[in-house]
């Protein structure tokens, strides 16, 4: 069986922590080349899983063994390393967000489409969480009637030591701290893969957003809480209600119980979002859901299964030489999102999205 080789462009926390052990239980793809701007980093890196490791991004480039990439460095730099690695002919994923800013965002794309390669987000990859599926299921056969709102609810409390290590302390960085260079705190570090999965599920796009945010607790540039306001398309609404410097929380927040997580509110039920498990409301007969009561479903799988799925199902795309499931647009719109929140928070007002 053919398998996608892939280069890895930052060797940091992400890639170290989850990258790595997610390729572990990859089918059809296989890291054989790792880049890092600090030899150290790429040494272990080398040490711990057995891929040749150095610090010349145009030496990985140029390996003929290397057909994508993935780029998981500082959020600034993913639409620019993403680029050189287009135009060096490599299929290419990046870390969520896809870039900083939307016009990064296209520069991406386009370039990504003129070389002929393909492009995904890495946030999309609860797609392929067996909840997410469930859940579109749930919405699509009418199970919940239809949708009136949503909300998306999480709390951490990040040590200081985060936003100058991550939560390893692998790499000695300052970005995190950075507006410019991050994009944002707690909702694009955190929480882009919630509001990606509600686009998803719901089948619906946003269309205006109103958001109030601020640094409370935390000497860093990004806020640290966040209240934004959604009108998608349908005329639903959505709230989102985040922070990360929140006293009584876990360091690393808690995603998925009854009081913390996603919730889908339809005419007809609703859906919770409860780690493993998949809680769904219906008043209507339905096929395997218990009318006028709640159902419980929960879901088996390792940890990094889901994952292993999206960089399976996108190697399957290079070689089956179509799109793949969750294309570099879908990050794009999960961007404009984020991007519209952070500008009607500086400027007061609503944002209303481009068709």
């Amino acid at each position: 069986m053919s398998k996608l080789r892939f280069g890895l462009i930052g060797l940091g926390e992400i890639a170290f922590k989850s990258t790595g052990k997610i390729f572990g239980v990859c089918e059809r793809c296989e890291m054989v080349a790792g880049v890092d701007p600090v030899a150290e980093i790429a040494s272990s890196y080398e040490a711990e899983y057995g891929i040749p490791c150095g610090t010349d991004l145009d030496e990985v480039l140029a390996r003929e063994d290397v057909d994508a990439v993935i780029v998981s460095t500082p959020h600034y730099l993913h639409a620019p390393l993403g680029i050189e690695a287009a135009k060096a002919g490599k299929h290419v994923i990046v870390e969520k967000p896809m870039a900083t800013t939307l016009e990064d965002a296209d520069a991406l794309i386009e370039t990504c489409r003129a070389n002929d390669v393909l492009l995904s987000s890495k946030e999309s990859g609860v797609y392929y969480q067996p909840q997410t599926q469930k859940a579109k299921e749930a919405v699509e056969s009418g199970a919940i009637g239809e949708v009136m709102g949503v909300q998306i609810t999480g709390a951490s409390n990040k040590p200081t030591s985060y936003w100058t290590g991550g939560y390893t302390n692998r790499v000695k960085t300052e970005w995190r701290m950075s507006k410019e260079q991050s994009g944002g705190g707690i909702l694009v570090m955190n929480y882009i893969y919630d509001v990606y999965r509600m686009r998803h599920v719901t089948g619906l796009e946003v269309k205006r957003v109103f958001a109030e945010y601020d640094t409370f607790n935390t000497d860093v540039e990004v806020e640290d809480y966040i209240s934004v306001s959604l009108r998608f398309e349908n005329g639903a609404v959505g709230t989102i209600s985040a922070g990360s410097a929140i006293p009584g929380a876990k360091r690393s927040g808690v995603r998925g119980t009854e009081t913390s997580g996603n919730r889908i509110h339809g005419t007809k039920g609703q859906i919770v979002f409860a780690g493993n498990r998949l809680l769904v409301f219906t008043e209507l007969d339905v096929e395997g859901l218990t009318k006028d009561d709640w159902t419980e479903i929960e879901f088996d799988g390792g940890r990094y299964d889901s994952y292993a799925r999206y960089f399976d199902r996108f190697a399957e795309a290079v070689f089956e030489g179509r799109r793949p499931d969750v294309p570099g647009d879908e990050g794009r719109k999960t961007l404009e999102i984020l991007v519209a929140a952070y500008e009607s928070g500086r400027t007061n007002v609503p944002v209303d999205l481009s068709a």
